[in-house]
């Protein structure tokens, strides 16, 4: 997510809506220019078809340059794992990451873009590791915003390892949305898109 879409987010719009708006007003930018130059430029018509269609195309190219739409973006591809771990009674959004994890250090702007929307979402985030230091960084990205909870690799602290493994199908970050003890979805970094983000906001509400 962009500045732009996040903006548009905190003013109302749903994630998805906030992601597809900016593309939606670069066409019609590029619309409202192409026809334009179209009627005032006097060129053979042929060359004013291609300079307007160039023209067209301009706004929302440069816009896809800046915040290119990938795959999953749109997604909500969640899955269901089974396992007997038990979770919180009350609604909650755990994230299993790694300390040196790029995709999971990316995913804290995305998690506090929703914490800021809707400051009813109730966040962990837990760093699988052996080394309570190397969770720092987590601590400082997140600014208070959410707990960030540092799961030691000891039996007694962590999650068993058949468990987690299920549990993540070990992929990072993971994010698993629990209530009443058990957990409701799960997703993947490549299928949490503003799809899935737009069910969280709305699970919290």
């Amino acid at each position: 997510m962009n500045n732009l879409e996040i903006l548009l987010a905190h003013t109302g719009f749903s994630w998805t809506l906030s992601k597809v708006i900016p593309f939606v007003l670069s066409i019609m930018i590029g619309l409202f220019f192409s026809i334009i130059f179209f009627r005032r430029i006097e060129l053979l018509k042929k060359f004013k078809f291609i300079f307007s269609f160039l023209t067209f195309l301009l706004p929302v190219s440069l816009y896809f340059a800046f915040s290119p739409i990938y795959k999953g973006d749109f997604s909500n591809d969640f899955y269901s794992p089974q396992l007997k771990t038990e979770f919180p009674s009350s609604k909650k959004l755990s994230v299993y990451v790694l300390p040196s994890c790029p995709f999971c250090i990316q995913a804290t702007s995305t998690l506090i873009a929703l914490m800021q929307k809707n400051e009813h979402i109730n966040l962990e985030i837990d760093v699988l590791c052996s080394n309570a230091k190397e969770a720092g960084k987590y601590l400082n990205l997140m600014k208070g915003n959410g707990l960030v909870k540092v799961r030691i690799d000891y039996p007694s602290n962590l999650v068993r390892h058949k468990d987690l493994l299920i549990l993540t199908e070990g992929q990072f970050p993971t994010y698993i949305l629990s209530e009443n003890k058990k957990v409701v979805k799960a997703w993947h970094n490549d299928t949490f898109g503003v799809s899935a983000m737009d069910e969280i906001d709305q699970f919290f509400r």
